[in-house]
């Protein structure tokens, strides 16, 4: 009896660590269907070049209409491509044939030299249409002011900002122009100003200086070359000087020496030459 008691635990055990291994041991999913490639081409390649099967045929036909897809596809990216290139060359041939150098090369950049405010410079110009330019430009002037021993030769030299626009007259590679601009004016200023009252004394400061300019000249185009020269007037509406001082006081003495050399220099002659691009 005893006997038939062990034996019976015996065997609960057992069957107790056999469930338990089964649920440690992971869970493996089984398939006995064979995976077919989506892609034609693959699917073609997994038969044998012996195998003629239904599927096997279907599959190399798939793989040849793809391939002719593809390469229609090509064709028609060639042919837009091809297509595209026509008319932009056909465009340039037509821009070439009718329109003015100053379309096909717009913009410019330009040395300018000669006389006035500022005899000397850079400028930027851009054909906005044929018949109007738009330019900006900053030059100097060399100048030379008194200095604290009452000699000339402390710089004062100016410096110039502006912006304008002309007018091309005739829509050919040399043409008239008439034009318009506005320009501000900087400098260091020293002179030595003698007063009835407190007699000769050093004054050093800034000038600043706006102006509406007009102008009339001649304009070359042709090729990659601008060429151009102009007289211009520049109004002055606007002259103020202050002292280097930490309040930087108006001071009417540089004011009117300043205004007096601006005056000086108000016709002028500039010639530019430049490359359009």
């Amino acid at each position: 009896m005893r006997r038939t008691h062990t034996l019976a635990a015996v065997g609960i055990a057992a069957t107790l660590v056999g469930a338990l291994s089964l649920q440690a041991r992971p869970a493996r999913a089984y398939s006995f269907v064979d995976e077919i490639p989506e892609d034609p081409c693959k699917r073609a390649l997994s038969f044998d070049p012996q195998d003629s099967s239904p599927g096997a045929q279907h599959a190399r036909r798939a793989y040849r209409l793809q391939a002719f897809e593809q390469r229609k596809t090509e064709e028609r990216r060639q042919s837009v491509a091809a297509e595209q290139q026509a008319r932009d060359i056909a465009l340039e041939k037509w821009i070439a044939a009718t329109q003015p150098i100053r379309v096909q090369r717009p913009m410019a950049i330009e040395l300018f030299a000669g006389s006035g405010i500022a005899n000397y410079g850079l400028s930027f110009s851009w054909d906005v249409t044929t018949s109007v330019e738009f330019a900006v430009r900053v030059g100097q002037r060399q100048m030379s002011c008194a200095d604290q021993n009452g000699s000339t030769g402390a710089d004062c030299t100016r410096t110039t900002w502006g912006g304008g626009v002309r007018w091309i007259m005739l829509e050919r590679e040399f043409s008239p122009f008439v034009g318009t601009a506005f320009s501000s004016t900087s400098a260091p200023l020293q002179i030595v100003h003698v007063d009835q009252q407190r007699g000769a004394e050093f004054l050093q400061g800034n000038g600043n200086a706006h102006s509406l300019s007009g102008s009339a000249g001649l304009q070359l185009a042709t090729g990659y070359v601008r060429l151009s020269l102009e007289y211009l007037y520049e109004y002055l509406f606007y002259t103020g000087a202050n002292l280097n001082d930490m309040a930087h006081t108006p001071s009417e003495a540089l004011r009117v020496i300043w205004e007096d050399s601006l005056s000086q220099d108000r016709h002028g002659i500039r010639f530019q030459v430049g490359v359009a691009f």
